[in-house]
């Protein structure tokens, strides 16, 4: 599995990144420390996570590859993600998720959760 950034995903991304970045693509089902509540609906969300690894919990437990390295995932979400990933921002600044099967979220929120110090 690989998740491709488009180059406008890239331009927008790569300002946040830093050599302590830690990526994670987070399903919005209610389990981890970035998650919100799960829902009853049969909406797939994601959540795009800029954090440290320290803000990692034992849910994040595999890893796919990128063009930014390695992005944290929770194992079980496979099951809703496809081979070829892409990350793309529409004209109205949105992220989307897809695959070669098609849009599997066509609103993801990017979530910078890095802690930065100053000298």
């Amino acid at each position: 599995m690989y998740l491709t950034f488009t180059n406008a995903a890239k331009e927008r991304i790569s300002k946040l990144i830093t050599p302590n970045t830690t990526i994670v693509l987070d399903l919005d089902d209610g389990v981890g420390p970035f998650s919100d509540l799960a829902t009853c609906a049969f909406d797939v969300a994601f959540n795009l996570i800029l954090c440290q690894t320290s803000d990692l919990s034992a849910d994040f437990n595999e890893t796919i590859d990128s063009d930014f390295g390695p992005v944290y995932i929770k194992d079980y979400t496979t099951s809703q993600l496809e081979p070829n990933l892409k990350l793309d921002v529409d004209r109205y600044l949105r992220y989307s998720l897809s695959s070669d099967a098609g849009i599997l979220d066509p609103s993801v929120t990017l979530r910078n959760l890095q802690t930065t110090t100053q000298a």
